[in-house]
């Protein structure tokens, strides 16, 4: 036994919360023309392969969903409202929820554009218990950039995410710790993080629904449905789960991914639009203080032929050059594969925190150049926007003097 104090012990606050910004992009839209309050909303490509990026609460309502082919959410809303993305325009948003944020509470992990994880339990001295310091930064958000938000507490990270999903829209729900369990026990399993059809598939194979029949299952069939992560799931249905902030990584990757209304055929075409991708990876890299030691290229054919390819750098960097060398070179090991191309995407993966690996490697004379070169390019883009400038090699040639995809490099592809 132990002596408890009047007070909770820390690990018994549920100071883990879970703030998530309620249908981001499509937020955004309506804040800056009200014109569109109210109607179905959505972010994405307009042509026939576009998808659906994010939809408002009214879009959702018709059975709109995020990644769902653009002509399937037409024919649920003949009256939809499709407005093209801006991705500049919602990382400054970001930014300045983030700084809200960490104006609150000192530790912050974000794990992507629109959510982070708050460890709030440092901060109740000055701001109070969870419950008001949710209710503080919901209102804060809302007063300073008239965006909606939601909350969810718990004593775990994967709770408070649940709890955030269940208090949504425009809301907040703290779950305390005695209660835990009870919470849980109704939902069913596809709620929990990391819980795919698959697994959903394998728990359903045994008779388990719910997040409540878990704690009915001999620990080896559990295993059996679930594999290595059995006794976290295990632990997570009991209400016994106490784990917090993550410390090393936020993001287990970036990127950014592209479909085309029109086939890319064209060799140098392909070459210029991964090279965009890779600038914009390197700058979400340096803006989230990470370096990456993985460059995944992906590559997509109109048949459904899909190309994945990865470079291991030698050692782990946040520049669009180092990571544009790459994404060529894989490119063009690939060329001859793919004729037309429908997709592409550049991922930068096994990220590491910058300040733990500092670029001393790196400075070359020539890497040295890039860098400042990519500084001042941060700096025009931050005040300008993304179309302030670009590199020269991204620039449209003449048609006359286009490859088509599979050809030769052209001599002067790795120019900046």
């Amino acid at each position: 036994m132990h002596a408890r104090t009047g007070a909770e012990s820390s690990s018994e606050i549920p100071g883990i919360l879970h703030l998530d910004m309620d249908a981001f992009f499509a937020s955004v839209e309506v804040r800056d023309d009200p014109g569109l309050q109210g109607l179905p909303v959505v972010v994405g490509g307009a042509g026939t392969r576009g998808v659906v990026a994010a939809a408002s609460y009214p879009a959702r309502t018709r059975g709109i969903r995020s990644a769902m082919p653009m002509a399937t959410a037409r024919r649920l809303a003949p009256d939809l409202v499709i407005v093209p993305p801006r991705i500049a325009r919602y990382r400054e948003a970001s930014a300045r929820v983030m700084e809200i944020l960490g104006s609150v509470v000192a530790e912050v992990e974000q794990i992507s554009i629109d959510e982070a994880f708050l460890d709030v339990r440092g901060a109740r001295r000055l701001f109070g218990e969870p419950q008001q310091i949710a209710a503080l930064l919901r209102r804060t958000i809302r007063e300073e950039l008239d965006l909606p938000s939601s909350v969810g507490g718990s004593v775990s990270r994967a709770v408070a995410k649940i709890a955030s999903a269940r208090a949504k829209p425009d809301g907040q729900l703290i779950v305390p710790a005695a209660g835990t369990a009870d919470f849980l026990a109704p939902l069913p399993v596809s709620v929990v993080s990391g819980i795919g059809p698959k697994a959903v598939a394998s728990l359903e194979r045994i008779g388990v629904r719910t997040i409540g029949q878990i704690r009915e299952i001999p620990p080896s069939a559990l295993a059996r449905a679930l594999g290595p992560r059995a006794p976290e799931i295990a632990r997570l249905a009991a209400g016994s789960d106490r784990t917090g902030l993550g410390r090393r990584v936020r993001d287990k990757s970036v990127g950014t991914e592209r479909t085309w209304d029109e086939d890319l055929t064209d060799a140098d075409q392909v070459r210029r639009r991964i090279t965009v991708m890779a600038d914009d990876v390197a700058r979400q890299l340096r803006r989230g203080e990470l370096v990456a030691r993985t460059v995944v290229l992906k590559l997509r054919s109109p048949d459904g032929t899909t190309i994945t390819r990865s470079a291991t750098l030698d050692q782990p960097t946040a520049s669009g050059e180092r990571l544009r060398e790459h994404v060529v070179a894989l490119w063009e090991r690939e060329s001859h594969r793919l004729h037309r191309i429908r997709l592409a995407g550049v991922r930068a993966t096994h990220l590491e925190p910058e300040a733990s690996t500092p670029y001393q490697h790196e400075l070359t004379a020539r890497s040295g150049q890039w860098r400042d070169l990519e500084a001042a390019m941060d700096r025009a883009v931050d005040r300008f926007g993304t179309t302030s400038l670009s590199r020269g090699s991204t620039l449209q040639r003449a048609p006359e003097e286009a490859p088509r995809v599979g050809s030769p490099a052209s001599p002067d592809q790795d120019r900046p």
